[in-house]
This record gives structure tokens, C-alpha cells and sequence, in this order.
């Protein structure tokens, strides 16, 4: 039966939850809560919610673990719920361990698990959830900024295999990575009696974070809410802690999430597989409801100031000020005094507009001259009736020009570099005509340097709309020497980028083009050898050695091939335009990669049209945009069966001239909010990768004319598809 039938049968919409932990441990209470209620908010009274407590943190022995696993498969047996939600790594480690307990097509959604216990468990593609991330190091953060003169640390843990001790690798790693500030100390694994103890002794102005207490050293079980209860009230020092549940209990706080909202991203999660989504495309994701929780009265308990505390940290049960309990009655006396004083200053501000106004009519040439000038810009007023050209004292110093000299329209023309003359008349010409324009031009200054100038230009219109032929042309200098050289380097390191991530990508496949060479050699040296043995009888052979020489060159030939390949890949040279046949680019790097295929068992098809469309660019370029996307479709595909690897290369003619060429692969496609930044620089996928290759990969198809774009297949894995002008349009266009 498939799982639509089945949830169509179950018209009760049954969830059930399975909690690792024992009913009395708060967070597993709140968690559930979260999920019962974020359920009823959505579905009303539609949903049966029901919730075993497996107990797997207090009771260890293989056959308790057995009585669970049969106790929950025959009590549901009957009636299977629609979802499972396992709370704790313990549950989810259970129910992969047991699948036959419900039916292994219906979705598992988990909440409580760490993101390394989940990437060691490796759960199938029905299990999706919400990590919990114990954030040590924000809470740490947190006890910083509140005793910043600390010197020692004190992390507490209990002695529980699963939680307690995952908890305490979590600390030992930050605190490995921290710069070396304290003193740390680790109490971990003691009886409860041992570390009450220790916890007397902790120096008053020391740090301590309590993570979790499950089970003591000396076996017994507990509730971590009362151990932060018990290390409080005992403690001479400032206790924090990354639980909400701690909230309360003489805990400072820390950096946490509410187990309530943990419960219902979780149950957002069921909502969606209920609308019709399929585990597999919801990744599991983190609880964005964390946040900085204090407790105002162990704060002021332990004299720690609420001003050092992180912006938009939640402070619980802090008592009301002033303003909070009276804020409607100060407002209203702050409203009456504000209007009485508004009408006094109303009269005051219009006398001093008044005022401003008189001077600002002397000084407002000034104020724009020295504005400008600040800027780097000059201003300038041509003069049609008398030829004269007006400008700036700054626009003088830009250009070079000595104070006796006299600016016309012939003085401005002269000292344009003489390249560049011909779109400056240009640009006068067109001003006539009451076009405004901006253009960037080259001007020698009479010492010979050559700065970049953008011209602004504009000529009024009359009433009409038409050139007033009576008033002058004005506009602005705007030096942009600077910006040029930046665009320059600018370029430059995109070309050094390109070509570090071409030989990136060599890199990789180092072992797969050393094995395509060394075959070819190895054939080589094999006919060499089997030619000299047939020289050396009586009688050669000569047909036979005909062949082993006639072998030796074509070796030699492929060999060079993958050579020159490689010669043209590594190549640092200035960027080519020229006739490229795709259907060839595809071909070769086919056989540059064939190794690699071989080696990732990786079958590749080619779809090659007849028409061998021909486009014009750095052949270089594009074959290195080729195999960056075929290297992505077979990283795409290493979860894959074998069977399943394939890539399909494909050239064709578009509808509207241009040429296309697709990359195929049935690998795990992309989803869609990846899809939305994949071509973000430094944004990947990959645990190893920089998060370049894309972004230039778009780069160089624009910098061709063309697109290229991601889309998720119907029968799975993920299609790229670069758009390209046809050599027909580029001759057009030439």
C-alpha cells in the first residue's frame, strides 16, 4: 500500500511521538507541549496526538530497549499513525534500529539531536527534524560580557553515554578554540555528592557553565532542572547554562532556545509532510527561535550589571520601572508640555528661517563651489554667443590650466587626448540639439599626465521642448582617474580568479589525468619493447614491427593530445575570442575527464546536433565552464546508485538563433532556496568547496552574451543550461 493510500484510509490523523527520556524530565515535557500545541493550532480537534516514554537515559540494558521496541509495535499495530516525531538522539537511534515498529514509509521527524549525532546516524530519506545545538560558545559569549575580569572556568556534566557525554565534546572543542584566557576545569562524570562538593569550593569570581546531568558518576539518575537547582544554590560564582529549563533556578541564563518552540518547528514539519511535502526535500534545519535569556534576579544576586548584556537579550522576571507601570499617564504630560513648547519654537524657527535665508542668498555660490571642489568635481558654463567657457577655480587645477589662461571651447578641445577629440565634439554637438549626455574622456595635462574625466553635460529646453538656443550649455568634471585603475585590477584579479579556479579544477582531477597519460606511455614503452625484440631475430619480422611503430605513434599522439589539452587549460594567456564548434569542446573534454568517469563510475552520454553549432569566444573559458558543471553533476550523484550515475551532455539550436548546451545528471538536485543563490560568490553546497565555481561560471557566460541557469528535473537530479549567440548573430551584430 503506498503512503498516499494510507494516509487517505486513516481518515483520524494519528501522530505519535516517542521520547527517549523519562516523563518527568522537563524539556521533554515542553517539547511536547510545543508540538501539542502548535497541532491544535493548526488542525483543531483533527489530529490524535499520543506519546510514549521510552526511558532509554535511566534503563540501558538490550532488553528493556526489546520490551520498548515490542510494546510500541504491537500497541500501533492496528492503528499506525500518519507521522512519527522521536525526541532525543536515543529515539531517533531506536526507531532506526527497530523500522518494523511502524510502517517504514511513514515519515519520521525528530527533534532534540545534535547536527553531528545525525551526519554519524546517516537516518534514511523519511527522516527529517530540527537539530538542537547546544551553543556553548554563545553562552560563553554571554558570561564574558558580565565578568569580563574572569580568570577561571568551571564546565559541569554529567555521566551519561549519549547526552551528557556528546555535551562535553561539544565544550572540550570551543574551549580548544578559544584563545587561551582561563583556566578551565572540567567537573565532569562525579557522583552528585562529589560535585556539590567541588561546586562549594569554586572562587567567587570564576565562570561556571552547567551543560547536563543525567545520570551521576556513581550511576543514579536526575533531572538536570534540579542538579542547576542544587550547583546554584551552592555555588559562590555565577552559574549559566544553555537549557531554557534552567530559567528559575538561581541561573544566570545563556544563549538558548524555549523546548516550546523547538517542539513546534518540529510540528511545522509535520504540517508540511501533512500539506503534501515529501521528507526528502524538507532538510532538516535549526530552531531559529534561539536567543540570549537571563534571569533578572540571579543577575542581581550575583551583582551582574544588565548594561553589559547583548543586544535584544530576553531578561526574565525583572521587576517594572517607572515608565512601564505608568508609560499612558507620562506620555499624555509629555504630549501637553511638547505641544505648549512646539508653538514657542514654531515662532522661534521662523524667525531663524528668516534669518538663514537672507545670509544663504550671499553664500550659496560659495557653499556649491566649495562643495564641489570637495568632491573632486568641477562646474563649468559654457557660453554659446561668446565662445567662452566658465569654470571653477577647482576645474582649473583638475585640468592643469594657469590662472592667465583663457578658457573657450578650442582651449577644452586641445587638451583632450586625441583618441578621445572625436566623441567630445561629439558630445557638444549632441548638447545642441538639447541631448543631455554623460561621457568619459582622457585629458593631458600640460605636465603630461593623463587623467580620466566624465563629462555631464546638459543644455535647457524652452517651452516647447526644443534647444534654448539663447541660454548656455552647463555641466560638471567629475575626475574618475581612480576609478578606472580600480576597475582595471578589478579585472585583472577576475582573470587571476578564473584562472586559479581552472587549475583548482585540474588539481582535482590530478589522479584521473595522470592514469589517462600513463596508459598511453605504458603502451608506448610495451611496442618499443616488443619492436626491438622483433629486430633483434634473425629474420624480422618488418609487419609486425610495422604495427608496434604505427602503435607507438598513435600512443604518442593521444598522449600529446591530453597534454595539449591540459597545456591550453593551465595556460595563463590574455583572454581569445574565436570560432569554437561546441560539438568538439564536448568531445574533448569527454576525453580529458574519461579517467575521472571511470574512476567514479560515472557513465556520460552526448546528444550532439547535426548542425555542429558554431560560437564565437575563449574556447578555453568555455570549456572550463563544461567541466566545472559536469564535475558538479558527478559530485551531485556520489550518493546515487551505480546504475543511476549518468550525465548527458546536449548541444541544440534554439528557437530564436542562438545554441544551447545541457548538462544533465540524476543525482539530488537542487532545492529551491539553494537554487535562488547558487551563483552568490562564496555560497556552496559542497563541504569542500569555495563557492566560486558558479559565480564564474556565470561571469564568463555573460562576458559571451549568454545565460545559464539551474532547474530541478521531473524524473530527479538537475539540468544546467547555458544559452549562447549563434555564429550567425555575432557576424550579424559585427
Amino acid at each position: 500500500m503506498s503512503v498516499v493510500q494510507s494516509r487517505a484510509d486513516n481518515a483520524e490523523r494519528r501522530i505519535l511521538i516517542l521520547s527517549a527520556f523519562n516523563y518527568t524530565l522537563p524539556a521533554a515535557s515542553q517539547a511536547i507541549n510545543g508540538i501539542e500545541a502548535r497541532l491544535r493550532e493548526a488542525g483543531g480537534q483533527e489530529f490524535a496526538i499520543d506519546a510514549e516514554f521510552l526511558d532509554l537515559f535511566r534503563v540501558t540494558d538490550p532488553a528493556h530497549e526489546m520490551r520498548m521496541a515490542a510494546f510500541v509495535r504491537e500497541k500501533y499495530a492496528a492503528r499506525p499513525p500518519r507521522a512519527v516525531i522521536v525526541l532525543g538522539s536515543a529515539a531517533l537511534q531506536f526507531i532506526m534500529k527497530h523500522p518494523d515498529i511502524v510502517a517504514p514509509q511513514i515519515p519520521v521527524v525528530f527533534a532534540g539531536v545534535s547536527p553531528a549525532t545525525y551526519a554519524n546516524l546517516r537516518p534514511p530519506s523519511n527522516v527529517t527534524g530540527v537539530f538542537f545545538e547546544l551553543n556553548f560558545e554563545r553562552t560563553l559569549e554571554l558570561a564574558k560580557r558580565l565578568q569580563p575580569s574572569a580568570k577561571r572556568l568551571f564546565v559541569i556534566s554529567g555521566a551519561s553515554a549519549l547526552e551528557d557525554r556528546a555535551w562535553q565534546e561539544v565544550g572540550r572543542r570551543t574551549i580548544a578554540q578559544h584563545p587561551r584566557q582561563f583556566e578551565t576545569t572540567y567537573l565532569f562524570g562525579l557522583s552528585h555528592d562529589a560535585l556539590m562538593t567541588e561546586v562549594s569550593r569554586i572562587p567567587s569570581d570564576a565562570i561556571v557553565i552547567f551543560l547536563t546531568f543525567l545520570i551521576d558518576g556513581a550511576g543514579k539518575p536526575f533531572t538536570p532542572k534540579e542538579v542547576a537547582k542544587d550547583i546554584a544554590r551552592v555555588s559562590a560564582a555565577p552559574v549559566y547554562g544553555p537549557y531554557d529549563t534552567y530559567t528559575g533556578t538561581g541561573v544566570v541564563g545563556g544563549f538558548v532556545e524555549t523546548f516550546e518552540s523547538h517542539g513546534a518547528a518540529a510540528a511545522d514539519l509535520v504540517l508540511a509532510i501533512e500539506g503534501g511535502s515529501d521528507p526528502a526535500s524538507l532538510p532538516p534545519r535549526l530552531n531559529p527561535a534561539q536567543a540570549f535569556r537571563v534571569d533578572a534576579r540571579a543577575m542581581a544576586r550575583w551583582g551582574l550589571k544588565q548594561s553589559n548584556l547583548p543586544a535584544d537579550t530576553i531578561v526574565l522576571f525583572k521587576e517594572p520601572s517607572l515608565w512601564e507601570e505608568h508609560r499612558y499617564l507620562i506620555t499624555a504630560v509629555a504630549l501637553v508640555i511638547a505641544l505648549q513648547m512646539a508653538g514657542v519654537a514654531a515662532l522661534l524657527i521662523q524667525r531663524r528661517h528668516r534669518t538663514r535665508a537672507e545670509l544663504s542668498l550671499s553664500e550659496s555660490e560659495d557653499r556649491m563651489t566649495f562643495t564641489a571642489a570637495s568632491a573632486n568635481i568641477g562646474l563649468w558654463q559654457f557660453d554659446r554667443s561668446t565662445d567662452e567657457l566658465w569654470a571653477t577655480e577647482h576645474c582649473r587645477t583638475m585640468f592643469g590650466f594657469a590662472d592667465d589662461t583663457s578658457l573657450t571651447r578650442e582651449t577644452f578641445v586641445a587638451a583632450v587626448h586625441p583618441e578621445d577629440r572625436r566623441v567630445a565634439v561629439g558630445t557638444l554637438r549632441g548638447l545642441l540639439r538639447g541631448h543631455a549626455t554623460v561621457t568619459d574622456i582622457r585629458i593631458i595635462r600640460p605636465d603630461g599626465q593623463i587623467r580620466w574625466f566624465r563629462i555631464r553635460a546638459r543644455a535647457p529646453l524652452d517651452s516647447n521642448g526644443s534647444p534654448d538656443q539663447l541660454s548656455g550649455i552647463f555641466g560638471i568634471f567629475v575626475d574618475i582617474t581612480d576609478q578606472k585603475a580600480a576597475e582595471s585590477e578589478a579585472d585583472l584579479q577576475r582573470q587571476e580568479i578564473t584562472h586559479l579556479m581552472r587549475v583548482s579544477t585540474l588539481g582535482e582531477l590530478s589522479g584521473a589525468i595522470a592514469h589517462e597519460v600513463n596508459q598511453p606511455l605504458t603502451a608506448i614503452l610495451s611496442n618499443a619493447q616488443a619492436a626491438l625484440y622483433l629486430l633483434e631475430q634473425d629474420e624480422p619480422n618488418l609487419a609486425e614491427v610495422r604495427d608496434a611503430l604505427q602503435d607507438i605513434v598513435k600512443e604518442d599522439s593521444r598522449a600529446g593530445s591530453v597534454i595539449r589539452r591540459l597545456r591550453g587549460l593551465l595556460k595563463k594567456d590574455q583572454t581569445r575570442s574565436e570560432f569554437i564548434d561546441l560539438n568538439e569542446m564536448v568531445d574533448s573534454a569527454k576525453a580529458l575527464l574519461r579517467a575521472e568517469l571511470i574512476s567514479r563510475r560515472v557513465t556520460i552520454e552526448t546528444d550532439l546536433a547535426t548542425s555542429r553549432p558554431i560560437v564565437h569566444g575563449d574556447s578555453v573559458q568555455l570549456q572550463q565552464v563544461l567541466l566545472n558543471l559536469i564535475i558538479n553533476s558527478m559530485d551531485a550523484m556520489v550518493s546515487s546508485p551505480v546504475s543511476q550515475r549518468r550525465v548527458r551532455v546536449r548541444t541544440r539550436d534554439a528557437l530564436n538563433g542562438a545554441v544551447e548546451l545541457l548538462v544533465s545528471d540524476s543525482g539530488c538536485g537542487i532545492s529551491n532556496v539553494d537554487g535562488k543563490r547558487l551563483f552568490t560568490p562564496f555560497y556552496t553546497t559542497k563541504d569542500h568547496g569555495l563557492g566560486l565555481g558558479l559565480t564564474i561560471c556565470s561571469s564568463i557566460i555573460r562576458k559571451h552574451g549568454g545565460t545559464i541557469n539551474l532547474q530541478n528535473n521531473e524524473a530527479g537530479g538537475a539540468t544546467a543550461k547555458i544559452t549562447l549567440p549563434a555564429r550567425p548573430m555575432l557576424m550579424a551584430a559585427q
